[in-house]
């Protein structure tokens, strides 16, 4: 009966450890982006600007044309990313950004925000399967 006992409590110190460490995995860090620096924002995350109190909110890719690295294409693609900007609590502003300049730039009241890239680069073996999307931006304030 000890034995038995034991096994449970052993069990149930087991699921314990792998419950902790399973809710520690998903935890997501904050994403905090300082001016003139690139930093990269996976789809559905949302950075803060550093000190700031601007939030820019990666919400959709609305379109992804470019050309995959494996192919030789006439025209190289574009890109079109939606983002959702607010401060301090005021209502989303949302912006569509393209790779193609001069619509890779918008600007949100003191804040300019340039799109320089969308990860993963098109293949075309990859053709039809999910993407896990992270939009590379630069933010910097203006003059």
């Amino acid at each position: 009966m000890v034995l038995h006992t034991r096994r449970h409590q052993a069990l149930a110190l087991a699921i314990a450890a792998i419950g902790a460490f399973t809710s520690c995995a998903s935890v997501e860090t904050a994403i905090v982006a300082e001016p003139g620096v690139a930093f990269d924002l996976p789809l559905g995350r949302t950075a803060t600007l550093n000190g700031d109190g601007v939030r820019i909110a990666f919400t959709q890719v609305r379109e992804d044309s470019r050309c995959p690295a494996d192919v030789t294409c006439i025209w190289a693609g574009d890109a079109k990313i939606e983002l959702a900007i607010s401060r301090s609590g005021s209502p989303d502003d949302v912006r569509l950004v393209s790779l193609i300049p001069p619509a890779d730039e918008t600007t949100y009241r003191d804040l300019h925000i340039r799109f320089v890239g969308l990860a993963p680069t098109p293949r075309q073996a990859d053709s039809g399967k999910p993407k896990v999307y992270v939009a590379h931006l630069v933010l910097s304030r203006t003059q």
